[in-house]
């Protein structure tokens, strides 16, 4: 719900008060990756721009509980069990038991430093009036804007619209569901819960689900995934899915497909999750915890009158414009690339727009890597193998093993690979994956050659610096031979 946090992000007095004018050039619905990175570019284009969010500070759930919160905690976890692994030792209970409460006040302290800067951003956009406040868009044109404790309320008006009005986590409708905690209760800001829990059920085998228990379960928890299609991971490289598979198994982490969760109850102290599969069998698997990890829905509420909702989601153009005149749309809320990165480029190109007065830029949504933060990490982009086979799309994919690459040997995480999907004809790079050290920073360099239409010989001259790991591009490239 609006308004409603545990612990709010600390904010400035100034963003408590009511919106300063009565009419706006634009008027952006949210403060998260899809609001405040147009917003920002408005501003510095002479625009006179008002900007609304609940929680008083910018960075949207992605910094409340997403994306920078739980990846402060998994990387410290990863960093203690990697540290571990050179030393060749092992670590007791007690010593796991920490590394997990140290790693919780961690985020903490990263998520306050940057909602700090981010009031520090705001102050250095002076075209920019912030409101901490809960946004009802009237029309295509109004906007009513509430304070969070219900003391003032006011409508204002906007030449322009930008909806950034992000998503929601989902809830399945089943009995006691009500006993799973999420993200908000894991990496929330100044969460309550600091410890870590023995035994854990996750509920999704979608990336959240696997970031979860791959975390937890290198911290030293029992971990249980509970997924109901038959494969974790559901549209990711096929290949890629067996090597995440592996790495989850090998710390012991339990995954059960093909199960669809009916209900969640609480017998002896423990929380049991019942399941049912396809055949009309049934089980049940117990924990400590379980944390329901299955996906986020555009929050749409609102919206409808404005016939910009369809299927739950805002529909809009590569411009970010939808079909009502003057209203723009970026971020989760399009239900499309639910990701930080590409909400952040759909606002920019959003605001860009706006300032042309005709749809000029479009975001190029074939290059958004996808990134899963395991320990190895994940990524890919573009076109995959999967997806160029079932095209029909003539291909050549080179690949190049991490455990010859220098760095990979050098920090001991040597499982993996760098894989490029190369169209045969043209010879362009048209797709990447990565599984293996640093994934989440080799991709970009592939999703750039994706987006510029580069040729795999481009990448094959390209010098990288030695020893590192984005070495292992070129040598992916030099390996292609027709």
């Amino acid at each position: 719900m609006l308004g409603k946090y545990g612990v709010f992000p600390p904010t400035d007095p100034e963003f408590e008060d009511p919106p300063k004018l009565d009419k706006y050039d634009v008027i952006v619905v949210g403060g998260g990756g899809g609001g405040y990175h147009g917003a920002f570019q408005l501003s510095a284009g002479g625009y006179r721009v008002l900007m609304v969010d609940d929680k008083g500070n910018l960075g949207g759930n992605c910094l409340y509980e997403g994306c920078i919160p739980s990846k402060s905690v998994f990387y410290m976890v990863y960093l203690a069990e990697r540290l571990r692994r050179l030393a060749k030792r092992s670590a007791g209970a007690a010593e796991v038991k920490a590394i997990w409460e140290e790693a919780v006040d961690h985020k903490d302290e990263v998520q306050y430093l940057r909602y700090l800067q981010h009031i520090r951003e705001i102050k250095e956009h002076g075209n920019v009036d912030f409101v901490k406040g809960v946004a009802r868009v009237l029309d295509g044109r109004r906007v009513e804007v509430t304070a969070v404790d219900g003391s003032w309320r006011k409508t204002v008006e906007g030449s322009r619209l930008l909806l950034a009005t992000g998503s929601v986590a989902v809830r399945l409708p089943i009995p006691g569901a009500e006993l799973a905690i999420g993200s908000e209760e894991l990496f929330g800001y100044r969460t309550k819960r600091r410890t870590l829990p023995r035994e854990v059920v996750v509920i999704g085998g979608g990336y959240i689900g696997v970031e979860v228990a791959s975390a937890m379960a290198s911290a030293g928890a029992k971990v249980t995934v509970v997924e109901m299609l038959p494969r974790i991971m559901s549209g990711w490289d096929s290949s890629i899915v067996s090597m995440i598979e592996g790495a989850l198994k090998g710390r012991g982490v339990e995954i059960l497909t093909n199960s669809r969760v009916t209900a969640i109850r609480e017998e002896s102290g423990q929380k049991v999750v019942e399941f049912q599969r396809p055949d009309g069998s049934k089980g049940t698997v117990a924990g400590e915890e379980v944390v329901m990890a299955v996906g986020r829905k555009p929050y749409v509420e609102g919206l409808e009158a404005l016939g910009i909702v369809e299927k739950g989601r805002v529909v809009a153009d590569s411009s970010m414009s939808t079909k009502a005149p003057g209203v723009y749309a970026a971020g989760d809320v399009l239900g499309k690339y639910m990701l930080y990165h590409a909400a952040v480029k759909e606002s920019t190109v959003a605001a860009w727009n706006i300032m042309m007065g005709r749809p000029v830029y479009e975001v190029n949504f074939n290059a958004i890597p996808l990134t899963l933060f395991t320990e190895p990490e994940a990524a890919m982009v573009g076109i995959s193998e999967d997806e160029a086979r079932a095209r029909g799309i003539p291909y050549v994919a080179v690949q190049y093993p991490l455990e010859d690459d220098s760095y990979a040997q050098i920090v001991g995480v040597r499982e993996g690979w760098v894989k490029l999907i190369v169209e045969r004809e043209s010879q362009r790079i048209i797709g990447g994956s990565v599984y293996g050290e640093a994934a989440s920073m080799i991709i970009n360099e592939i999703a750039l050659a994706v987006a510029v239409n580069a040729r795999v010989r481009d990448l094959a001259l390209l010098a990288h610096a030695h020893p590192t790991i984005f070495e292992s591009i070129d040598r992916a490239a030099v390996r292609f031979s027709l």
